[in-house]
């Protein structure tokens, strides 16, 4: 009896511990290209409110982003491109390059990865200021319901519960 009770016990905090470890590495019981998507959104909203009023407008919004590149544009080239990757990525880049002999050279060449890839309008392989300032706005617009460049808390909101509506569609697809 006590053996099974100090065997369920250990049990109990190995459980513990290994959910805790997943919340503190930023799993947080998620996995996936998708994790936090939600959650991340709304915490770039918030770090853009820089007057902190609770409004977020489009002025706000573009002023992070502006500094958001020439962040990324580690050699101050004005483009992000290849060579604004960190040291890893080029060294995995090269590596990458050498085994496959080129067989995904043009493929690769040039891009940042992640979700600006799709701002080179041009397609050179590069993402100029002007690109990157000047691309879509979507979840800005699609959280602006009225349309004044300024996303207010009711706004928010209402955004939020109808994500909540959704997911509970979703959730409980058998009830309708």
């Amino acid at each position: 009896m006590k053996s099974s009770l100090i065997i369920a016990g250990l049990a109990g905090a190995m459980t513990f511990a290994a959910a805790a470890d997943a919340q503190h590495r930023g799993h947080g019981g998620q996995s996936g290209r998708g994790a936090g998507g939600p959650a991340r959104a709304m915490m770039m909203l918030r770090a853009a409110d820089a007057d902190g009023d609770n409004h977020i407008t489009l002025a706000e919004v573009q002023t992070l982003q502006a500094e958001m590149f020439e962040w990324m544009d580690r050699n101050g080239d004005g483009v992000l491109s290849s060579a604004d990757r960190s040291p890893m990525h080029q060294r995995l880049a090269s590596i990458h390059e050498a085994e496959s002999d080129g067989e995904h050279q043009g493929r690769r060449r040039g891009r940042r990865g992640g979700a600006h890839e799709d701002r080179d309008a041009n397609g050179d392989g590069e993402i100029s200021r002007d690109e990157f300032l000047g691309g879509e706005n979507r979840i800005f617009e699609r959280l602006d319901s009225n349309g004044d460049s300024v996303i207010s808390p009711d706004e928010l909101d209402t955004a939020v519960e109808s994500a909540r509506e959704r997911r509970e569609g979703r959730r409980f697809w058998w009830r309708d």
